[in-house]
C-alpha cells in the first residue's frame, strides 16, 4: 500500500558550521547504533555459550523433584509415582564394565510405556563404559532405536561413572583405559552429538569427583543438561549444574526396591 505525503518546502541553505555540526551528530548516532548492534550480537553469543541451558521442560516451579530408576528398582507403580514426583529418568541400557557388551535394561520398555500412560515427564539414561568415540556413538544409536517408540519430554543422558569393587577401588574397562579428561570428554560428546542430531535434548550424568578429575566441563556439548551426583549437604565441586542427585536412599511406595535415587532440577541458577 502506498502512502501519500505533502510536498515539503525547499530547505534553506545551511551555514558551514551548521552542516559540520549536523555531520558530527549523524556520525555519533551511527556510532551508537553500531555499538547497540554489536552488544546484541555479543549478548546472543554469550547466551548460546552459557553453561546453563534453557529448561527443556517447564515444570511450573523453580525447583522440581524427581527420581531415576532401573531394573534394580524392580516394579514401579507409575500412576502413584506421578502423584509423588515431577519427573523421572529411566535407564534404557548399559555396557558391561567387564565384557563391554551392550545390554537393554530389563524393565526399560515396560517403564517407558507405563510412564507415558501415567503422564509423568520422563527422560532416559544409558550407563556407558565406552573407551572411544565409536563405541559411544554405538551406545547412542542403541538408545535412539529404543526411545523412538515412546514420548520423551526430557533429555537422553549418558551416565559416565567408574564402577568400584567392594573396597572402593575403580575397576573395569573404562578405568583400565586411562583416558585423559580431554579424551573422556570427546567420548561423552560423541554420544551427546549423535543424540542431539536426531532432535533430542541431551545430557551428561557424573559424580562431583568425576566432573572434577575426569571431564573437561568447558569442552562439553554446550547444549547438554548437566546432572551431578553428590550426597553431601551441597554439591562439593564447582560445576554449573542443572540437576542434582542428592540422595540414593530415597523412599517411595511406588517402587518395589528399598531405596530410590532422588533429584532436584533447578529451573533457575
Amino acid at each position: 500500500m502506498s502512502v501519500k505525503t505533502k510536498k515539503r518546502p525547499a530547505a534553506k541553505k545551511r551555514s558551514g558550521k551548521k552542516q559540520t555540526k549536523d555531520i558530527n551528530i549523524n556520525l555519533l548516532i551511527s556510532a551508537v547504533a553500531v555499538c547497540v548492534v554489536i552488544a546484541v550480537i555479543v549478548s546472543a553469543v554469550s547466551l548460546g555459550r552459557s553453561r546453563r541451558t534453557p529448561a527443556v521442560y517447564n515444570f511450573g516451579k523453580e525447583v522440581a523433584q524427581g527420581v531415576d530408576v532401573s531394573e534394580h528398582n524392580g516394579k514401579v507403580d507409575w500412576e502413584k509415582l506421578a502423584e509423588e514426583y515431577d519427573f523421572a529418568f529411566i535407564r534404557v541400557g548399559y555396557r558391561g564394565y567387564g565384557n563391554g557388551k551392550i545390554t537393554e535394561d530389563k524393565y526399560a520398555r515396560e517403564n517407558l510405556k507405563a510412564a507415558e500412560k501415567a503422564g509423568i515427564p520422563v527422560g532416559v539414561y544409558f550407563y556407558t563404559q565406552s573407551v572411544n568415540e565409536k563405541e559411544a556413538q554405538r551406545e547412542a544409536a542403541f538408545v535412539l532405536n529404543i526411545v523412538k517408540h515412546y514420548k520423551l519430554e526430557l533429555p537422553v543422558v549418558i551416565d559416565f561413572e567408574y564402577p568400584c569393587d567392594k573396597e572402593g577401588n575403580p575397576v573395569g574397562r573404562l578405568n583400565e583405559s586411562s583416558l585423559t579428561a580431554q579424551e573422556s570428554t570427546a567420548v561423552i560428546n560423541a554420544f551427546l552429538d549423535k543424540v542431539q542430531d536426531k532432535g533430542y535434548a541431551c545430557g551428561v550424568y557424573a559424580s562431583s569427583s568425576v566432573y572434577a578429575s575426569q571431564i573437561d566441563t568447558r569442552s562439553l556439548n554446550k547444549s547438554a543438561v548437566i546432572w551431578v551426583a553428590d550426597y553431601n549437604q551441597s554439591v562439593s565441586y564447582d560445576v554449573d549444574y542443572d540437576i542434582w542427585q542428592y540422595s540414593e536412599r530415597g523412599k517411595s511406595d511406588a517402587v518395589s526396591s528399598k531405596y530410590v535415587d532422588l533429584n532436584y532440577w533447578y529451573m533457575k541458577k
